[in-house]
């Protein structure tokens, strides 16, 4: 079954485990980029951030992209407050890139892209995504699609312990309307052509 091909209006939790919280994590030692994906909720992108020292901490990796503006819910620029995190917690600021101007996840990735382009962070590349679970899927297919004639190996990472848990989700009326609302972007997405079905496994 694909997504396109979901009932949209009977989105069960197993629907939601298994589009969001089953995407298939490699194991890994080292690679090219990291890439930490803002949101306009601090306690979120702390999350994130907490991962990713845990991550620069116990693997090699070669440059660290930031990525995310001011959004259109936000009141602060979510790159710059990723640095300033980062530089406290004894991060380089020689292996930080820095995307500042997008406003939506997909102006992150277009503009991410052109950045990883001249830094030659793509062909043959491993690149790590991180970001919330529930975002992590959208991503993958719109860094899949921006990228679809380039060699490269694209790896999830997402905070297991999270205000957006699976368990939190499903317990939480609010919680799970938005997560359902997710895969509906997704589908409306899809019919839009900028991103491209994938088969689910179910």
């Amino acid at each position: 079954m694909k997504f396109t091909e979901l009932d949209v209006d009977n989105i069960t939790n197993e629907l939601i485990e298994e589009i969001f919280f089953k995407i298939p994590q490699k194991e890994y030692f080292e690679a090219d980029c990291l890439m930490i994906f803002g949101c306009h909720i601090k306690a979120l992108l702390d999350e994130r951030l907490k991962l990713a020292v845990e991550i620069l901490n116990t693997k090699k990796i070669n440059k660290i992209l930031l990525t995310g503006g001011i959004g259109v819910y936000g009141d602060f620029n979510e790159a710059e407050y990723m640095k300033e995190y980062l530089l406290s917690n004894g991060v380089k600021e020689e292996n930080i890139l820095v995307e500042n101007k997008s406003t939506t996840t997909e102006e992150n990735i277009i503009n991410s892209v052109e950045i990883l382009k001249n830094n030659d962070l793509l062909i043959d590349k491993k690149i790590v995504l991180l970001s919330q679970a529930v975002h992590l899927r959208r991503i993958g297919m719109e860094v899949k699609k921006q990228l679809r004639d380039i060699n490269f190996e694209m790896i999830y990472e997402y905070p297991k312990i999270s205000i957006l848990s699976y368990e939190n989700i499903i317990k939480d009326d609010e919680l799970k309307l938005r997560t359902s609302n997710e895969i509906k972007k997704i589908i409306r997405f899809i019919e839009e052509g900028i991103i491209e079905d994938e088969e689910l496994r179910i």
